[in-house]
C-alpha cells in the first residue's frame, strides 16, 4: 500500500482550533434541549392549570344544584346543606371561599365538608365571584285576613352547624320553645302551619307521630297544659330519607306579641320508633327565644336545653299589618379564572332545584 491510499491524520494544531468550534455547537445544542424541555414543563403546568380549573368549577356548580337550605352567602364565599351522601342519614354542610390576595391562604379556592377543616380546592386563583338570583313572593297580610306565608320563627342552617336527629316512640319525645319575631306593639298573631324536617322510623311504617302546640312560659321554657292544637301524622307518609313536612294546625288565634309557645313531637300509636326528627346544635347566630326541649319518659316531664339545640322548623301564621316578601335562592352565577390563565375563564350558573328560602 502506497502513502497516497492511507488515512491522513488530524494534527494536532487541527485538533486545537476545532475544540473551540465543537464546544460552542455542544453548548447551543444543549441550550437547545433546555428551552424545550422548558417549553414542554410550562405547557404542562398550563395545561393541568386548565383542567384543575375546569375541575373546581364543576364541582361548586354541581354541589350548589343539590342545595336544600342556605346558611351564609357573599361575593365570594357560600355555605349551604346538601342531601345525605355518606349514608348516616344526616345532611351534609358544604362551604366555598375564595381567600382573596392577602394571608396565608392567598389567591385559593377553600371548601369544607361538615365539621372538617377547611381544605385547598384550587390555587392560583384570578378571579372568584358567586352572583345570587332569587325569586321573591309578596306578602302581605291586613284587617286580620289568615295567611300562612309570614315566618313567625325559623331554626334551619346556620355557620358551623351540627345536624342531630332524635328517634320518636314511647319514651322519647321532642319539641321546640319559641317567641314570634316580631317587632312593634300591642300586636296579635296566629300560628297556622308548623314545618319539620322528619323521616320514616323503619320500613314498616305503623306508626303514628303526635304534633301538638302547646303554653310555655318564659322561665322554664317547658310545654304546659293546655293544649292548643294536636295532629296526627301515620308515619306512612313520611319518607325513607329526610323531607320538610308542612303540617296545618287549627288556627292557634290571637296570642299577644311576646306569648311563647312549645311545639312538641311525641309517640301517638305504633310500634317501636315512629319517627325520627332533625335538631342541629352549635351553630354561629341561633336566633333568641328558640330553645330545644325533649322528653324520656312520654312527655310526663320535660328538659330544656340552652338556646345552643334548635329544632329544624318553621312556624308559619301572621299578624296584624305584616307585609314583605319571602326569597327563594333559583339560581347562582360562578366566575373562576386563573392568575396562570389570563386569558381562560370559567362563567356558568348553577339551577338550584330545591329552591332553598333565604331568611
Amino acid at each position: 500500500m502506497n502513502a497516497s491510499n492511507r488515512r491522513r491524520g488530524v494534527t494536532l494544531l487541527e485538533l486545537m482550533v476545532s475544540l473551540p468550534t465543537a464546544t460552542i455547537l455542544i453548548g447551543a445544542m444543549a441550550a437547545c434541549v433546555t428551552l424545550m424541555m422548558r417549553a414542554k414543563s410550562q405547557d404542562e403546568t398550563l395545561f393541568r392549570s386548565a383542567y384543575d380549573l375546569s375541575q373546581a368549577a364543576t364541582q361548586i356548580a354541581s354541589d350548589l344544584e343539590s342545595a336544600t337550605a342556605h346558611v351564609s352567602s357573599s361575593a365570594t364565599h357560600m355555605e349551604f346543606v346538601v342531601p345525605d351522601r355518606n349514608g348516616d342519614g344526616l345532611p351534609e354542610q358544604m362551604r366555598y371561599e375564595w381567600s382573596g390576595t392577602i394571608g396565608a391562604n392567598a389567591n385559593k379556592i377553600l371548601w369544607k365538608y361538615n365539621q372538617q377543616p377547611l381544605e385547598v380546592l384550587f390555587e392560583d386563583v384570578g378571579e372568584f365571584s358567586l352572583q345570587k338570583n332569587t325569586t321573591s313572593v309578596p306578602v302581605t297580610v291586613s284587617n286580620h285576613l289568615f295567611s300562612e306565608r309570614a315566618v313567625l320563627k325559623s331554626v334551619n342552617a346556620f355557620p358551623g352547624v351540627a345536624f342531630r336527629e332524635q328517634a320518636i316512640n314511647a319514651s322519647n319525645s321532642i319539641g321546640q320553645y319559641f317567641i314570634p319575631d316580631i317587632s312593634g306593639s300591642g300586636i296579635k298573631w296566629d300560628l297556622g302551619t308548623v314545618r319539620i324536617m322528619v323521616r320514616a322510623a323503619d320500613a314498616n311504617k305503623d306508626g303514628i307521630l303526635c304534633v301538638r302546640v302547646m303554653r310555655s312560659d318564659t322561665t322554664s321554657k317547658l310545654p304546659v297544659l293546655p293544649i292548643l292544637a294536636e295532629v296526627m301524622i301515620a308515619e306512612s307518609r313520611l319518607g325513607p330519607t329526610y323531607q320538610w313536612l308542612n303540617i296545618p294546625i287549627a288556627p292557634v288565634s290571637w296570642q299577644s306579641q311576646g306569648a311563647p309557645l312549645c311545639i312538641t313531637l311525641s309517640y301517638g300509636g305504633g310500634s317501636g320508633d315512629v319517627a325520627f326528627v332533625q335538631f342541629v346544635e352549635n351553630g354561629t347566630g341561633m336566633p333568641s327565644n328558640a330553645n330545644l326541649v325533649s322528653s324520656a319518659n312520654g312527655g310526663v316531664t320535660w328538659t330544656a336545653s340552652t338556646n345552643s339545640r334548635g329544632l329544624r322548623f318553621y312556624a308559619y301564621g301572621f299578624y296584624d299589618g305584616f307585609s314583605g316578601q319571602r326569597a327563594f335562592l333559583s339560581s347562582v352565577d360562578l366566575k373562576l379564572g386563573s392568575s396562570r390563565l389570563t386569558t381562560r375563564k370559567i362563567e356558568t350558573s348553577a339551577r338550584l332545584l330545591a329552591l332553598p328560602e333565604i331568611p
